[in-house]
C-alpha cells in the first residue's frame, strides 16, 4: 500500500507480546517501514518511564504518545504537549470514588512521576501495568495529592465507572481497559487521537494516510480518525468491527505479519 506514509503502533496487546517483549520479526518488520521513508508513531497508555523501556531499540521513533495522549514528545525537537487535569476537578473526582468505592486504589500520574495514598502490594502492582521491579508508587498524605493537577488518574476496584462518566464527563476522559478493572481518566482534550492528529499536523500527513494498529477501549478513536485501522487478533470486538484488516495476536507477531502483507 504505497499511500500508507506514517504507522501508529499501541504497545500493550498490540506490539508487546504477553511476556512483554518486542518480538524480532516485529522489530524488523517496523525498522523496514521506517526505512523506507514511513513515519512511525508509538501511542501507548503507559507513562513515559514505563514505555521508554519497551521502546528504546526503536531510537528511529521520533514522536511518542504517552499516557493515552496527555502527554506528546517530539525527541529531535525536544517539544512537549502536556494535557493535565485541574485540580479542583481530580479533587472531586477523587472524593466522589471514595464516597462510592471506599475499597478502590487511586493512583496519580503527574508528569512521570506516580502517587498513591494506598500503600500498593507487589501482588496489587500488575493492575496498573507496574512491575515489581519498577519504582512503586510515592505514598503521599491526602492533603498532597489534593494539590496536584494530575495528568492522568488511574482507578482499579472501581466498578462502576460508568457514573464517573456521567458526574465529570464535561471536563475528563473515562476509559475502562484491562477487561473493565482499570479505570483511566485524562482531560477532556486528552485522546490518543487528538494527540496523534497533533503530530500528524507536525510532520504533514493526512490522516487518510495512516495506518493504525491496536487491541483496546483507547484506540478506538484512532480506528475511526485514521485511514487503515488493523486490530490485533486479540482485540475487543469493537476495534474489530470497525477495523479494515485483523491481523495474527499480539503473541504470533501480528503487527509484522499485517505490514509484510499490506506495506512491505
Amino acid at each position: 500500500m504505497s499511500d500508507i506514509q506514517a504507522v501508529v503502533l499501541d504497545l500493550d496487546g498490540t506490539l508487546l507480546g504477553s511476556d512483554k517483549s518486542i518480538s524480532p520479526r516485529n522489530y524488523e518488520a517496523v525498522k523496514r517501514c521506517y526505512d523506507s521513508g514511513i513515519h512511525i508513531i508509538v501511542a501507548t497508555a503507559r507513562p513515559p518511564r514505563a514505555a521508554n523501556q519497551f521502546v528504546k531499540k526503536f531510537s528511529f521513533v521520533d514522536y511518542l504518545v504517552y499516557y493515552n495522549g496527555a502527554q506528546t514528545i517530539c525527541k529531535s525537537k525536544q517539544t512537549l504537549r502536556h494535557i493535565s487535569i485541574p485540580m479542583e476537578i481530580s479533587h472531586q473526582i477523587n472524593h466522589f470514588i471514595k464516597l462510592h468505592a471506599a475499597q478502590s486504589i487511586i493512583n496519580y500520574e503527574v508528569n512521570d512521576s506516580c502517587y498513591t495514598c494506598t500503600p500498593i502490594s507487589d501482588s496489587e502492582l500488575s493492575h496498573f501495568g507496574i512491575r515489581s521491579s519498577d519504582p512503586k508508587p510515592l505514598v503521599v498524605d491526602k492533603d498532597f495529592l489534593s494539590s496536584l493537577s494530575p495528568t492522568k488518574i488511574l482507578v482499579h476496584g472501581y466498578s462502576a465507572w460508568i457514573d464517573i462518566i456521567e458526574q465529570f464527563g464535561d471536563h475528563v476522559n473515562v476509559i475502562a481497559t484491562d477487561g473493565g478493572v482499570l479505570v483511566q481518566i485524562m482531560h477532556k482534550s486528552a485522546s490518543k487521537e487528538d494527540a496523534v492528529q497533533w503530530v500528524l499536523n507536525e510532520i504533514g500527513v493526512k490522516a487518510e494516510n495512516v495506518m493504525v494498529f491496536g487491541d483496546d477501549f483507547n484506540d478506538l478513536g484512532l480506528f475511526h480518525n485514521c485511514g487503515f485501522p488493523v486490530a490485533m487478533e486479540n482485540a475487543i470486538m469493537e476495534l474489530k468491527n470497525c477495523a479494515k484488516h485483523i491481523t495474527e495476536s499480539n503473541d504470533n507477531d501480528g503487527v509484522a505479519v499485517a505490514l509484510e502483507k499490506l506495506v512491505l
